[in-house]
């Protein structure tokens, strides 16, 4: 209990403060999975509520809502971060929102406003990249827990902003906004249109400032055990197949069917 009022009174304290003696709820820790638990059953208890009983306006209140806490929510965590440690610092290699989770960000205007290209484009992503990093960082979130308890603003943020990425995903499935259907080749390109928008900007800070947001470098986690000494460019351009090719084996099914009925009426 002690360690627990500890982590309460220490919510919004710097890792470089907290003793970490008192430290619970890290990775893979009882602590995080009986919160992640909690939090899971919520995303996917309202995320039903929403879809039997909300409306469309309904739905676009929450998602405007939902979008405007996680732009605050995703700046103030920079802010914090900047001004919360020893010393005054903006950390260059990972504190912009340049990462495959923080093209929501930018997606969901264009889901909430968009003509029925644009939302096709937002939904895409949403529903493959954007579920994939969500459900991943949601259940490892292997970048902020060994640092830092779910019990401080960190975690509260990771598992708030992960967990609502993938309410929304739930919510676009089964409202049936975004059907995993492909009829033409161009809908297996939809899906990724959104990376490969926001990944333009990604490159040119990735090679400007030698960081590594999206991968495109191939430096970060267990990536340069897999490319070695591949050039970087040529790193770049599988990276970017990727981005391509994995949101389009979500809606393949649907294609390849597609196309067989289409050869068996003719």
């Amino acid at each position: 209990m002690d360690k627990f009022i500890y982590m309460l009174k220490t919510f919004f304290t710097h890792k470089d403060f907290t003793d970490d003696s008192m430290l619970i709820g890290t990775l893979f820790t009882p602590m995080h999975f009986i919160v992640a638990a909690i939090w899971l059953a919520l995303v996917i208890s309202l995320a039903i509520l929403l879809n039997k009983k909300g409306t469309e306006k309904t739905v676009k209140k929450t998602f405007i809502i939902l979008w405007a806490t996680l732009v605050v929510l995703e700046f103030t965590k920079i802010l914090w971060e900047t001004y919360s440690g020893p010393t005054v610092n903006f950390e260059v290699f990972g504190m912009m929102p340049l990462y495959p989770c923080s093209i929501i960000m930018y997606a969901m205007p264009f889901a909430i406003w968009g003509n029925e290209i644009m939302k096709k484009i937002a939904y895409g992503y949403i529903c493959t990249l954007g579920l994939l990093g969500a459900t991943v960082n949601f259940f490892y979130p292997a970048t902020i827990l060994p640092n830092y308890s779910i019990i401080s603003f960190s975690g509260f943020h990771t598992m708030f902003y992960h967990g609502s990425m993938l309410f929304i995903a739930l919510v676009v499935i089964l409202r049936k906004y975004n059907t995993y259907k492909a009829e033409k080749w161009i809908d297996l390109i939809y899906p990724s249109v959104a990376s490969l928008i926001v990944s333009i900007p990604v490159v040119i800070v990735d090679y400007a400032l030698g960081v590594d947001y999206m991968w495109f470098r191939g430096t970060s986690m267990f990536l340069p055990a897999i490319f070695g000494e591949t050039p970087k460019p040529v790193v770049t351009v599988i990276i970017y197949a990727l981005y391509i090719i994995v949101p389009a084996l979500f809606y393949l099914p649907s294609f390849i069917k597609n196309q067989i009925s289409k050869k068996s009426r003719s």
